[in-house]
């Protein structure tokens, strides 16, 4: 494998950044000429179907005009691609944390919504739909697939993967409320992206942890079940509390830095590393 610059290296690492960026912008002029106060669940699933293809093309492009970095064609093909063993973790995650929440007597349903209108039900799937499997496919390729393959022609395993995983934490912080939040959306970001990490090394295919990534975002999208405790009538088929110790419950942020999810992260890395050591040869 030929060398690198350490400063190349870097410069190209921003340059895949900015590639993940520029997509979205495209991505998102549909939203931008309706407005997005205005927007539908369709425009939004049409903006991220857009994402994708987008985003493919332009990494594509970037690592083989200007970075002209060899491409991993082993880890992004289809050849190790398992959809439904993961489809199956990817639902059993959620079913999980759920099960944690109601067995520490922290999960109770306030009340759910039969009547909610059809077209609100399938503009919302839309929604959820779309933006769940853009940033399944999306961020597993830049953080977990191009970023990683290219830190690995210099450095370590944990090196070529915690610094994109640190990354991907960060983009995230503007959701979080609090300090609190913050400390918890770094170490639940860190433990997820690890774990997606993991499964893609374990499996030799980006595309496993892709469907564990769409799955959990879709279950936990909160355009249809609501996970907190609201006076006013709701526009969601279903209302849980899962109680007011933000701690638990990932508060402001959500049920993704919960405690029940950190737990389930864990579990799951745990259990993907040890069929690692079994079956992959890691330079650590």
């Amino acid at each position: 494998m030929k060398e690198i610059k350490t400063s190349k290296l870097w410069l190209h690492f921003a340059g895949y950044f900015f590639c993940f960026v520029l997509a979205g912008l495209i991505a998102a002029i549909p939203r931008f000429i309706i407005g997005f106060e205005d927007e539908s669940g369709l425009i939004v699933f049409i903006s991220e179907m857009i994402r994708i293809p987008v985003s493919i093309a332009l990494l594509y492009f970037y690592t083989t005009y200007i970075a002209r970095i060899p491409i991993n064609k082993e880890t992004l093909s289809f050849e190790n691609f398992h959809p439904l063993k993961w489809a199956l973790v990817g639902i059993l995650m959620p079913a999980l944390v759920l099960l944690i929440f109601y067995f520490s007597g922290n999960l109770e349903v306030l009340r759910t919504n039969s009547m909610l209108d059809q077209s609100l039900i399938i503009d919302n799937i839309l929604k959820a739909f779309g933006m769940s499997l853009a940033a399944g496919i999306i961020e597993e390729l830049v953080f977990r697939g191009y970023m990683v393959n290219l830190l690995s022609r210099k450095y370590s395993f944990w090196i070529a993967g915690i610094i994109p995983s640190f990354l991907f934490t960060i983009i995230h912080i503007g959701a979080a409320k609090s300090v609190l939040n913050i400390f918890q959306l770094l170490v639940a970001g860190m433990l997820v992206s690890i774990m997606f990490l993991v499964i893609y090394k374990r499996t030799g295919s980006i595309w496993n942890a892709s469907v564990v990534h769409f799955l959990w975002n879709f279950l936990f999208f909160e355009e249809m079940i609501d996970y907190g405790r609201s006076n006013e009538p709701i526009n969601k088929l279903i209302e849980f509390d899962l109680g007011q110790n933000e701690l638990i419950t990932g508060g402001a942020f959500g049920i993704d830095v919960s405690i029940p999810a950190i737990i389930v992260y864990g579990l799951i890395l745990m259990i993907s590393w040890k069929f690692i050591n079994r079956t992959t040869n890691i330079k650590e």
